[in-house]
């Protein structure tokens, strides 16, 4: 999908519109079918039992389908959300394993692994919400790998340590190569069609049913279009797991940096 700039909007406002847009199309094409239907139902109600088994089981389908389909962007949200758990523990992991290294390089790999880490909370975060991928932490990280590389141990202490650090640089890279990933990570459109196509026909059906009460119809209507207005909200909000209000947070990296790599401790 292309749209979006609905993920630039706070979540009750992005719910109210969803709301507001299934509400418009779904009494607006009732009140552009009904001539149409009692011209073919002869302003008759006999047909509604027809058209309700038929209702019923379109919209088993769909609520399955739909609901399944939240399921998946769920997963993948929380998937999301573990990637960046798992990124946090492998930068304090390498961090804590500079500890091995003379004092001096010691120090200045903490430091740049800090600035590493500043850097995917302040800079690519942000980066992230607009579903781009900066290069920058790239920059930084290969950066440090380079210094890492060009250390030669001496004693078997540090050939252990080195070893080790080896170890955990790798699993910083395989975290960020996921986190990278998982950006641009959401339903492809031609689902996202099929859903909404699927919404529309679900209303044509409920445009069959005949009733006097053309009140009632728009109120039964109206309560339809919200439910189903409120469960695409629900699965869009967590389509895209890094952009929007309700999104993957950098919280357990930033923990790493107050916790971990705070320089005062």
């Amino acid at each position: 999908m292309t749209l979006y700039w609905i993920y630039d909007l706070p979540n009750w406002l992005f719910g109210i519109l969803t709301v507001i847009v299934f509400n418009t199309i779904a009494i607006g094409g009732l009140y552009l079918t009904r001539p149409i239907v009692k011209r073919l139902l002869k302003g008759s109600s006999e047909h509604n039992d027809a058209v309700s088994w038929f209702f019923a089981a379109v919209g088993v389908f769909y609520g399955l389908a739909v609901g399944l389909i939240a399921i998946a962007t769920w997963q993948d949200f929380t998937d999301a959300d573990a990637l960046v758990g798992k990124e946090a523990a492998t930068l304090a992991g390498l961090y804590r394993d500079f500890d091995g290294y003379p004092a001096e390089l010691h120090h200045q790999l903490e430091r740049e692994l800090r600035a590493y880490a500043e850097e995917i909370v302040k800079v690519e975060w942000p980066a992230h919400r607009q579903g781009l991928v900066p290069e920058q932490g790239t920059e930084l990280l290969d950066a440090l790998e380079n210094k890492i590389m060009a250390f030669e141990p001496k004693r078997e202490s540090e050939k252990i340590s080195h070893t080790e650090v080896i170890r955990s640089l790798n699993d910083v890279v395989q975290a960020r190569r996921g986190r990278m990933q998982a950006v641009k990570t959401g339903l492809p459109g031609e689902l996202w069609a099929v859903v909404l196509i699927r919404a529309v026909l679900n209303f044509l059906l409920l445009y069959l049913f005949w009733i006097d009460n053309r009140t009632l119809h728009v109120v039964l209507i109206s309560l339809f279009a919200t439910l189903v207005g409120l469960l695409i909200f629900l699965t869009a909000a967590m389509d895209n797991p890094f952009r929007g209000q309700f999104s993957v947070a950098p919280d357990a990296i930033q923990a790493v940096i107050d916790s971990v790599m705070n320089p005062t401790t």
